[in-house]
């Protein structure tokens, strides 16, 4: 802008000078007139030159803010807000434009800052869900992902700007998304996926995202995973199935023995005697069964009250292996109880530490053949604290069931465990009774060599633990 006015105001001045000069002269040569028309023309030249001057201030008061005022037009152009004119080094119509432009950077700057929170915003959220999203725009590339959806697929990357068919998706899913960009409707489907050695259960919603005239603009997919409560579903229907047939069955013994006494075995002594004590003896099976669920019950739901106290294991095993010998003895089986060397006091409830060993007993004795053995320890547990590990030479358990043992009625053997009279819910209460202890249980088995199991108890029980339960 200076070298366009510099270069325009010196022509100007030449030019004008240049004519005076030669008007001048012409005059000069006029004897009469010469002096006083030479005086005149100095005269004029030094008020043009002047005026020269003085228009070029103003033009350069007026148009040399033109330049910063471009130069912010490009900034804003490519998102830069923060530049400000000076509207103080212009004036007149300079001056509102500066003001003008000012006003308008300072609303593009607040505008961008509140669309960089929402982006952040978001991100956050679209990050953080508890579901995998992925959208495709219109052309079918993956445009959007978030880290739930890459850990759901097992994906190693995100497959941005890649067409969707190429991406390692479910077939089912693709399909899917064909559907939905050829009817424009939604679509939601279960699916299965392996990931790993684990297959996982997804619930899958496919969307068209349509703009104001109803044209498709991508389709969006929600990935749910609902592989847990498939599981608690299963569990669920397990065990209304177990707890169906554990009731039916002797329920179905004391109607069909109660029937055929009163069909005129009763009259008959030795009839009499025997299905009475057959009757009596699916009674107690059945009652047996009540409690169990009933103490279930109230351990998974809190409503079980500990008299928390300081407790010797060595104790209690003893006790507990005074309630099983019977059993034992009856299968020959051997029970070997290793004392440890250092003292093993726990805090906890002493009844309920003794019936959670009772029922690893009776489930080892079960499950161990005649003329077995079964080794019973007081050991420490690096967390602080001592347990009890029961070893057993029975049957063992197959690893993949391993997990699912502590589970209400399941059984490894279903027969024997039946013909033994288990309720199918021993362990279930273990594992709720060592919980509630704040400890743990761990479990090694082998078919045919046998199983350990060892359940864990704190020295110490957390504070705000005994608060509660005493609260009760």
């Amino acid at each position: 802008m200076n070298r366009w006015l510099l270069s325009l105001s010196i022509p100007l001045v030449g030019m004008t000078a240049l004519i005076f000069t030669l008007l001048g002269y012409i005059l000069f040569s006029i004897p009469d007139l010469a002096h006083h028309v030479l005086a005149l023309s100095i005269a004029l030249l030094i008020i043009f030159i002047l005026t020269a001057l003085w228009t070029l201030s103003i033009l350069r008061r007026h148009l040399l803010p033109l330049t910063d005022l471009l130069e912010m037009i490009k900034d804003l152009a490519r998102g830069h807000a923060w530049r400000r004119l000076d509207p103080g080094a212009s004036m007149g119509m300079a001056a509102q434009f500066a003001q003008e432009i000012n006003r308008l950077a300072e609303r593009m700057q607040k505008l961008m800052e509140y669309q960089h929170v929402q982006d952040d915003r978001l991100e956050a959220v679209i990050q953080h869900m508890a579901s995998g999203l992925l959208f495709i725009n219109e052309q079918g590339r993956v445009v959007l992902t978030n880290d739930k959806l890459i850990t759901l697929l097992g994906w190693h990357e995100h497959y941005h700007g890649s067409l969707y068919y190429t991406a390692p998706l479910p077939e089912t899913v693709v399909e899917m998304i064909r559907s939905s960009f050829s009817n424009d409707h939604e679509e939601q489907q279960e699916v299965f996926v392996d990931v790993g050695v684990q297959r996982i259960a997804l619930s899958v919603l496919v969307a068209p995202i349509l703009d104001g005239h109803g044209r498709n603009r991508g389709v969006v997919i929600v990935f749910h995973d609902i592989t847990k409560l498939k599981k608690l579903e299963k569990v669920r229907q397990d065990f209304v199935a177990n707890v169906s047939h554990e009731l039916k069955t002797p329920v179905t013994s004391i109607k069909g023995f109660t029937e055929t006494l009163l069909d005129g075995a009763m009259y008959q002594e030795e009839h009499l005697k025997h299905f009475l004590n057959i009757i009596n003896h699916e009674a107690e099976r059945l009652n047996r069964l009540v409690d169990d669920l009933l103490q279930l019950s109230q351990i998974e739901q809190g409503r079980l009250i500990y008299k928390w106290q300081r407790v010797d294991l060595g104790d209690v095993v003893n006790k507990s292996l005074r309630v099983v010998k019977g059993r034992a003895e009856a299968k020959k089986i051997a029970l070997i109880f290793n004392p440890s060397e250092q003292e093993g006091w726990v805090e906890g409830d002493a009844d309920r530490l003794q019936q959670i060993v009772i029922n690893l007993l009776m489930n080892a004795i079960q499950y161990t053949p005649e003329g077995g053995r079964i080794t019973i320890s007081v050991i420490p547990w690096h967390k602080g604290g001592y347990g009890v590990s029961i070893e057993d030479t029975g049957m063992g358990i197959p690893k993949e069931e391993i997990p699912r043992i502590f589970e209400r009625f399941y059984r490894v053997d279903r027969a024997r465990s039946r013909a033994s009279g288990g309720t199918g819910l021993g362990l279930a209460i273990v594992k709720h009774l060592v919980e509630a202890h704040h400890g743990e249980i761990e479990v090694e088995s082998e078919p045919g060599q046998g199983s350990t199991f060892r359940v864990y108890f704190p020295t110490k029980q957390p504070a705000l633990c005994q608060v509660k339960r005493e609260v009760r």
